[in-house]
Protein backbone atom coordinates (compact mmCIF):
# COMPACT_ATOMS: atom_id res chain seq x y z
CA UNK A 1 0.00 0.00 0.00
CA UNK A 2 1.19 3.42 -0.85
CA UNK A 3 2.30 6.20 1.82
CA UNK A 4 -0.66 8.92 2.17
CA UNK A 5 -1.39 10.94 -0.71
CA UNK A 6 0.21 14.28 -0.13
CA UNK A 7 -2.55 17.01 0.75
CA UNK A 8 -1.63 19.61 -2.00
CA UNK A 9 -2.11 16.73 -4.52
CA UNK A 10 -5.29 16.11 -3.16
CA UNK A 11 -6.48 20.03 -3.42
CA UNK A 12 -5.35 20.07 -7.18
CA UNK A 13 -8.28 17.11 -7.93
CA UNK A 14 -10.69 18.87 -5.19
CA UNK A 15 -10.27 22.40 -7.29
CA UNK A 16 -10.02 20.98 -10.57
CA UNK A 17 -12.85 18.87 -10.51
CA UNK A 18 -10.95 15.57 -11.53
CA UNK A 19 -12.16 12.49 -9.72
CA UNK A 20 -8.74 10.36 -8.79
CA UNK A 21 -7.57 7.26 -11.25
CA UNK A 22 -4.84 4.65 -11.25
CA UNK A 23 -3.08 4.34 -8.17
CA UNK A 24 -4.55 7.50 -6.00
CA UNK A 25 -8.30 5.86 -6.63
CA UNK A 26 -7.08 2.38 -5.36
CA UNK A 27 -5.50 4.35 -2.17
CA UNK A 28 -8.54 6.20 -1.27
CA UNK A 29 -10.55 3.49 -1.53
CA UNK A 30 -8.04 1.50 1.14
CA UNK A 31 -7.22 4.61 3.02
CA UNK A 32 -9.85 6.53 5.56
CA UNK A 33 -7.49 8.86 6.71
CA UNK A 34 -7.16 10.36 2.60
CA UNK A 35 -10.59 9.61 1.59
CA UNK A 36 -11.79 11.52 4.24
CA UNK A 37 -9.47 14.31 3.60
CA UNK A 38 -10.17 14.07 -0.12
CA UNK A 39 -13.80 14.44 0.65
CA UNK A 40 -13.87 17.39 3.43
CA UNK A 41 -11.84 19.21 0.47
CA UNK A 42 -14.40 18.55 -2.26
CA UNK A 43 -17.17 20.06 -0.18
CA UNK A 44 -15.17 23.25 0.67
CA UNK A 45 -14.54 23.55 -3.28
CA UNK A 46 -18.23 23.21 -3.96
CA UNK A 47 -19.58 25.59 -0.61
CA UNK A 48 -16.86 28.06 -2.13
CA UNK A 49 -18.35 27.77 -5.58
CA UNK A 50 -21.99 28.18 -4.78
CA UNK A 51 -23.77 31.27 -5.23
CA UNK A 52 -21.20 33.57 -5.77
CA UNK A 53 -22.53 37.13 -5.10
CA UNK A 54 -20.87 40.29 -6.67
CA UNK A 55 -21.83 42.62 -3.34
CA UNK A 56 -21.60 41.59 0.05
CA UNK A 57 -24.98 42.54 2.25
CA UNK A 58 -24.22 45.81 4.51
CA UNK A 59 -25.65 44.95 8.07
CA UNK A 60 -28.32 47.16 9.52
CA UNK A 61 -27.38 50.07 11.64
CA UNK A 62 -28.46 48.25 14.61
CA UNK A 63 -25.35 45.75 14.58
CA UNK A 64 -22.76 48.95 14.30
CA UNK A 65 -24.90 50.74 17.31
CA UNK A 66 -24.48 47.03 19.28
CA UNK A 67 -20.93 46.91 18.17
CA UNK A 68 -20.23 50.75 19.92
CA UNK A 69 -21.91 49.93 22.84
CA UNK A 70 -19.62 46.69 23.72
CA UNK A 71 -16.87 48.56 23.26
CA UNK A 72 -17.29 51.95 24.60
CA UNK A 73 -16.52 53.76 21.60
CA UNK A 74 -17.06 57.38 22.11
CA UNK A 75 -20.11 59.45 21.17
CA UNK A 76 -19.17 60.83 18.14
CA UNK A 77 -18.34 57.44 16.49
CA UNK A 78 -22.22 56.81 17.00
CA UNK A 79 -23.04 57.36 13.30
CA UNK A 80 -22.90 53.97 11.35
CA UNK A 81 -20.01 54.33 9.22
CA UNK A 82 -21.77 51.90 6.38
CA UNK A 83 -25.04 53.54 6.58
CA UNK A 84 -24.28 55.74 3.26
CA UNK A 85 -23.04 52.87 1.53
CA UNK A 86 -25.56 49.77 1.99
CA UNK A 87 -25.57 47.23 -0.79
CA UNK A 88 -28.78 46.24 -2.20
CA UNK A 89 -30.85 43.65 -1.40
CA UNK A 90 -30.09 40.55 -3.06
CA UNK A 91 -31.87 39.51 -6.37
CA UNK A 92 -31.83 36.19 -8.44
CA UNK A 93 -32.57 35.52 -12.16
CA UNK A 94 -35.41 32.78 -12.68
CA UNK A 95 -33.96 30.15 -14.58
CA UNK A 96 -36.46 28.35 -16.91
CA UNK A 97 -36.60 24.90 -17.36
CA UNK A 98 -36.35 24.36 -20.65
CA UNK A 99 -33.23 26.89 -20.83
CA UNK A 100 -31.50 24.86 -18.01
CA UNK A 101 -31.60 21.35 -19.01
CA UNK A 102 -32.37 18.61 -16.18
CA UNK A 103 -29.39 16.07 -15.82
CA UNK A 104 -30.23 12.58 -15.74
CA UNK A 105 -31.52 11.55 -13.16
CA UNK A 106 -29.02 9.37 -11.07
CA UNK A 107 -30.20 5.78 -9.14
CA UNK A 108 -27.05 5.38 -6.60
CA UNK A 109 -27.79 5.95 -3.32
CA UNK A 110 -24.53 5.62 -1.14
CA UNK A 111 -24.64 7.24 2.11
CA UNK A 112 -22.64 9.82 2.65
CA UNK A 113 -20.43 11.32 5.16
CA UNK A 114 -16.77 11.23 6.30
CA UNK A 115 -14.41 12.62 9.52
CA UNK A 116 -12.47 15.38 9.90
CA UNK A 117 -9.24 15.37 8.20
CA UNK A 118 -5.91 14.55 9.28
CA UNK A 119 -3.41 17.43 8.63
CA UNK A 120 -4.51 21.02 8.24
CA UNK A 121 -4.62 21.29 4.54
CA UNK A 122 -8.76 20.93 4.24
CA UNK A 123 -8.91 24.29 6.89
CA UNK A 124 -6.13 26.38 4.69
CA UNK A 125 -7.78 25.36 1.44
CA UNK A 126 -11.32 26.58 3.51
CA UNK A 127 -10.35 29.73 4.35
CA UNK A 128 -9.19 30.32 0.73
CA UNK A 129 -11.69 29.40 -1.38
CA UNK A 130 -14.88 30.44 1.33
CA UNK A 131 -13.23 33.61 2.92
CA UNK A 132 -14.14 35.77 0.56
CA UNK A 133 -17.73 34.81 0.85
CA UNK A 134 -17.81 34.75 4.87
CA UNK A 135 -19.54 37.69 4.61
CA UNK A 136 -22.28 36.71 2.82
CA UNK A 137 -22.66 32.77 4.57
CA UNK A 138 -22.76 34.55 7.96
CA UNK A 139 -25.64 36.54 6.70
CA UNK A 140 -27.87 33.94 5.08
CA UNK A 141 -26.90 31.10 7.80
CA UNK A 142 -27.51 33.66 11.06
CA UNK A 143 -29.65 36.42 9.85
CA UNK A 144 -26.64 38.67 9.89
CA UNK A 145 -27.12 39.53 13.76
CA UNK A 146 -26.16 36.52 16.40
CA UNK A 147 -22.83 38.23 17.29
CA UNK A 148 -24.08 41.42 18.74
CA UNK A 149 -27.61 42.62 18.26
CA UNK A 150 -29.00 39.16 18.68
CA UNK A 151 -31.28 36.98 15.93
CA UNK A 152 -34.29 39.18 14.57
CA UNK A 153 -37.98 37.74 15.78
CA UNK A 154 -39.16 35.43 12.75
CA UNK A 155 -42.65 34.76 11.38
CA UNK A 156 -43.83 31.61 10.23
CA UNK A 157 -45.67 32.23 7.04
CA UNK A 158 -45.71 29.02 5.65
CA UNK A 159 -44.75 25.07 5.84
CA UNK A 160 -44.00 22.44 3.57
CA UNK A 161 -43.78 18.73 4.58
CA UNK A 162 -40.74 17.35 2.58
CA UNK A 163 -41.52 14.47 1.22
CA UNK A 164 -38.98 11.63 -0.16
CA UNK A 165 -38.54 10.67 -3.98
CA UNK A 166 -38.79 7.20 -5.25
CA UNK A 167 -35.23 5.56 -4.02
CA UNK A 168 -34.42 7.63 -0.98
CA UNK A 169 -34.99 7.14 2.87
CA UNK A 170 -35.59 10.78 4.13
CA UNK A 171 -37.79 12.71 5.87
CA UNK A 172 -38.14 16.66 6.34
CA UNK A 173 -39.79 20.35 7.12
CA UNK A 174 -39.09 23.11 5.06
CA UNK A 175 -40.78 26.68 6.54
CA UNK A 176 -41.12 29.93 5.24
CA UNK A 177 -40.12 32.67 7.92
CA UNK A 178 -40.40 36.54 7.57
CA UNK A 179 -38.33 38.91 10.10
CA UNK A 180 -39.11 42.54 11.38
CA UNK A 181 -37.78 44.14 8.14
CA UNK A 182 -39.78 41.83 5.90
CA UNK A 183 -36.90 39.48 5.21
CA UNK A 184 -37.81 36.07 4.01
CA UNK A 185 -36.35 32.84 4.49
CA UNK A 186 -36.78 29.18 3.86
CA UNK A 187 -35.38 27.22 7.01
CA UNK A 188 -34.96 23.47 5.64
CA UNK A 189 -34.94 20.88 7.70
CA UNK A 190 -33.48 17.14 6.56
CA UNK A 191 -31.90 14.34 7.40
CA UNK A 192 -31.01 12.63 4.46
CA UNK A 193 -27.10 11.52 3.78
CA UNK A 194 -26.17 11.89 0.33
CA UNK A 195 -23.64 9.62 -1.72
CA UNK A 196 -19.75 10.32 -1.20
CA UNK A 197 -18.57 13.18 -2.98
CA UNK A 198 -22.40 14.92 -3.80
CA UNK A 199 -23.54 17.77 -2.37
CA UNK A 200 -27.35 19.04 -1.65
CA UNK A 201 -29.14 21.88 -3.29
CA UNK A 202 -31.78 23.49 -1.98
CA UNK A 203 -34.06 25.02 -5.06
CA UNK A 204 -37.44 26.85 -5.49
CA UNK A 205 -39.57 25.50 -8.05
CA UNK A 206 -42.83 27.06 -9.76
CA UNK A 207 -45.54 25.35 -9.62
CA UNK A 208 -46.18 25.00 -13.17
CA UNK A 209 -42.68 23.59 -13.60
CA UNK A 210 -41.89 26.06 -15.36
CA UNK A 211 -38.56 27.70 -13.86
CA UNK A 212 -36.38 27.26 -10.69
CA UNK A 213 -34.10 29.34 -8.37
CA UNK A 214 -31.40 27.85 -6.39
CA UNK A 215 -31.35 29.19 -3.04
CA UNK A 216 -27.71 27.21 -1.73
CA UNK A 217 -25.82 23.94 -0.48
CA UNK A 218 -27.92 22.45 2.47
CA UNK A 219 -24.69 21.47 4.76
CA UNK A 220 -25.74 19.45 7.84
CA UNK A 221 -29.58 18.55 8.53
CA UNK A 222 -30.72 22.18 8.98
CA UNK A 223 -30.02 25.64 7.06
CA UNK A 224 -31.58 28.70 6.42
CA UNK A 225 -31.81 30.40 3.13
CA UNK A 226 -33.06 33.92 2.46
CA UNK A 227 -35.33 34.43 -0.29
CA UNK A 228 -34.04 36.76 -3.30
CA UNK A 229 -35.94 40.01 -3.81
CA UNK A 230 -38.42 39.49 -6.82
CA UNK A 231 -39.20 35.62 -6.15
CA UNK A 232 -43.16 35.26 -5.78
CA UNK A 233 -43.66 32.83 -3.33
CA UNK A 234 -46.95 32.42 -4.55
CA UNK A 235 -45.31 31.24 -8.05
CA UNK A 236 -42.56 29.34 -6.54
CA UNK A 237 -44.48 27.33 -3.62
CA UNK A 238 -42.47 24.24 -4.58
CA UNK A 239 -38.87 23.25 -1.93
CA UNK A 240 -36.79 21.13 -3.60
CA UNK A 241 -33.63 19.75 -1.97
CA UNK A 242 -31.44 17.52 -4.55
CA UNK A 243 -28.44 15.69 -4.67
CA UNK A 244 -25.65 17.18 -6.92
CA UNK A 245 -22.76 15.78 -7.86
CA UNK A 246 -19.78 18.12 -7.49
CA UNK A 247 -19.25 18.77 -11.19
CA UNK A 248 -19.45 22.30 -12.25
CA UNK A 249 -22.60 21.98 -14.25
CA UNK A 250 -24.99 24.65 -12.13
CA UNK A 251 -28.22 22.85 -13.55
CA UNK A 252 -30.20 20.49 -11.55
CA UNK A 253 -29.15 17.01 -11.35
CA UNK A 254 -32.82 15.38 -11.73
CA UNK A 255 -31.94 13.46 -8.76
CA UNK A 256 -34.42 15.30 -5.96
CA UNK A 257 -34.35 14.17 -2.16
CA UNK A 258 -37.67 15.66 -1.08
CA UNK A 259 -40.03 18.10 -2.07
CA UNK A 260 -42.94 19.33 -0.42
CA UNK A 261 -45.36 22.40 -1.75
CA UNK A 262 -45.43 25.44 1.19
CA UNK A 263 -48.68 26.25 2.38
CA UNK A 264 -49.71 29.23 5.07
CA UNK A 265 -50.18 28.59 8.38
Amino acid sequence: MMDHIEPDELAVLALEGRLPDGVERTHLDECVECLAEYESLTRTVALGRANPADELEAPRSAVWSAIHGELGLAPELAADPLAVAVAPEPTATVTPITDAPVRERRDDRRGGGAGAGRRWWPIAVAAGVVGVLAGVAIGAATGGFGLFGGAPSQTVLATAQLDAFPGWSATGEALLEQDDDGVRSIVVDLDAPVPSGDVREVWLIRSDASGLVSLGLLDGSTGRFVVPDGIDLSEFNLVDVSAEPVDGDPAHSGDSIVRGELSAT
